[in-house]
């Protein structure tokens, strides 16, 4: 069975999702965010945004080592304090949301600052958006 994806199905709210989706990038930094919405992707299994993030960080100049460490970016010394503190945030937030503790939002609000943490928690949500439209659509990466 054919489903139709968001952009020719609601091609306004996937207009919207696009612009958001930039804003992030804007804040975050592209690979940042290329970072969270890999790693969300890795949790819940849409293998079209995995190839699409991945070959998006490898065209950012990001070494493939690292590329491979995000899916065990706990135990990968590739990885600085920023980026430790976003994919925790991806972690908690993903296949199944979690309390991010105490700790964890401070550390992000002093790495960070209040405005891009409160960009990366919009950040987490927006992948897994994408994600949720890609698993259930059925996009696939191109052979």
């Amino acid at each position: 069975m054919s489903r139709t994806p968001g952009a020719t199905s609601s091609p306004e709210t996937y207009k919207a999702l696009v612009a958001l989706d930039g804003r992030l990038a804007k804040s975050l930094g592209k690979v940042l965010y290329d970072i969270v919405k890999l790693r969300a992707s890795q949790i819940n299994g849409c293998a079209y945004c995995v190839d699409m993030h991945a070959s998006d960080l490898q065209r950012l100049g990001t070494p493939t080592r690292t590329i491979y460490g995000i899916a065990a970016w706990e135990e990968s010394p590739f990885f600085d304090e920023t980026q430790r503190v976003a994919l925790a945030f991806v972690e908690r937030l993903t296949g199944g949301i979690d309390a991010v503790d105490d700790a964890l939002w401070d550390e992000a609000g002093r790495l960070l600052g209040e405005e891009r943490r409160t960009d990366l928690l919009v950040a987490v949500g927006t992948i897994n958006t994408w994600n949720m439209l890609g698993v259930t659509t059925h996009l696939h990466p191109a052979a």
